[in-house]
């Protein structure tokens, strides 16, 4: 699948909000915030070796990062 990559981020960063209770209280805002998180991780992680750093710890400690950032929004 092409797209595989993306997906997984999506759902690892989606996964990782849910456990840290982030709702902003509208879930189509969410969805769009977490696949835009997920662009924006990929692009930062286009050159990273995911066999010589850990894909999980970096995903988590980016997703903690932009929710602690959302939560000075609301």
């Amino acid at each position: 699948m092409k797209n595989r990559r993306i997906f997984e981020t999506i759902a690892d960063i989606s996964y990782m909000a849910g456990y840290n209770n982030h709702y902003s209280g509208n879930s189509r805002f969410d969805i769009r915030t977490y696949i835009s998180w997920a662009k924006e991780f990929e692009k930062i992680h286009a050159n990273t070796n995911w066999d010589e750093s850990d894909y999980l710890l970096a995903v988590e400690k980016f997703t903690n990062d932009k929710i602690e950032k959302s939560l000075d929004i609301f």
